[in-house]
């Protein structure tokens, strides 16, 4: 079987981590070229993992872009959004980190150019291939089609949390500063006050991602009733679905310690998941059922594995089929809208 030849912008910490390292772990993969300003962060990325077409910039990669199958572009937020705006105009598919973009009318625009040049473009929200994730998914749509434990009357996303960076995970550094700044899109909407910038960029950077499992789990879109966000304690979001209602409750105080649930209640019962911190290697969520008619609890610890390589692997499937089959970039608009949505109760409240 022929090799998927695969093109990576960007390769810093989580370029390498997360996205270089597993591409070149895949059998079915070939890291064929890389973007890279730093050059000799480049030159090194390129020995340790044998990578032959190297580029100063993007704009090389897409000269060259007939050679590649893929792209997964690994950036600075700012420069996501208009770096996936030149590749997407090429056809070729491409896997960027979250957020998509800064702001919903440029998550917009980038759904709007991939549908015109029909670009196949998935958006990293990593979480969704945890496989402890998977696997209550399923456990859940089955207690949806049974009920066995009623109606669903609550959904709780609860993240309490710090980095999540596991220190000992090795990559390639370098002296050489990262001064690159364009292209680049600016990220706040151009409703919010100009004071809001910085708790804006990190709740839509952290805080995507408890949106992304909301919608996954539940493949609908709320309405927000209540927003208090506050980077000095906990922000909390009250959600309203067509059957019952979510709570977001959201906060970042240190960059120690992991506190990350989810939580499904149902008239009789509960589906309660436990996240592990995302760079973390093969650590899984473990979820329990707790079954109030039988007064019984049951605990599930899945496989284990790692939610960045299961990405990588999915996003190479996606290729070979010529279809995005999970994260596609509008789930990555809703997203952006979704949080634009909170900020705006917010301002009202």
């Amino acid at each position: 079987m022929k090799k998927i030849n695969i093109g990576i912008v960007g390769s810093g910490f989580n370029g390498q981590i997360a996205f270089i390292e597993n591409f070149y772990k895949n059998k079915f993969c070939k890291i064929l070229g890389l973007a890279e300003a730093r050059p000799n962060l480049r030159r090194k990325v390129a020995k340790r993992y044998n990578i032959p077409y190297l580029y100063n910039s993007h704009l090389g990669l897409v000269s060259d872009i007939k050679k590649f199958d893929g792209i997964a572009i690994i950036t600075k937020r700012n420069m996501i959004g208009p770096l996936s705006m030149e590749f997407l105009k090429h056809g070729k598919p491409i896997l960027t980190e979250k957020p998509m973009a800064g702001n919903y009318k440029q998550a917009l625009k980038l759904y709007k150019t991939s549908k015109k040049f029909k670009t196949p473009h998935k958006i990293g929200y990593n979480k969704i291939f945890d496989t402890g994730i998977v696997e209550a998914k399923k456990v859940y749509k089955t207690f949806l089609r049974n009920k066995k434990l009623g109606k669903v009357v609550l959904i709780r996303s609860h993240r309490l949390s710090g980095s999540g960076y596991n220190t000992r995970n090795y990559y390639i550094k370098t002296n050489e500063k990262n001064s690159l700044s364009k292209p680049f899109w600016p990220t706040l909407p151009d409703w919010l006050p100009k004071k809001f910038q910085k708790s804006y960029d990190k709740y839509l950077n952290l805080y995507c991602h408890n949106l992304s499992l909301l919608r996954y789990f539940t493949e609908e879109d709320p309405s927000v009733e209540y927003a208090n966000l506050s980077d000095k304690k906990m922000s909390v979001v009250n959600l309203k679905y067509k059957k019952f209602d979510a709570i977001l409750e959201t906060g970042f105080f240190t960059k120690k310690g992991w506190d990350e649930t989810f939580e499904i209640y149902f008239e009789h019962g509960s589906i309660k998941i436990n996240l592990p911190p995302q760079h973390y290697k093969n650590m899984s969520a473990n979820f329990r059922i707790e079954n109030r008619k039988l007064n019984k609890i049951k605990s599930f610890d899945v496989k284990k594995s790692w939610s960045f390589q299961n990405q990588v692997d999915n996003f190479l499937e996606d290729i070979m089929k010529k279809n995005i089959m999970i994260n596609k970039n509008i789930d990555g608009v809703k997203d952006i809208k979704l949080i634009e949505n909170i900020w705006k109760k917010f301002l009202k409240k």
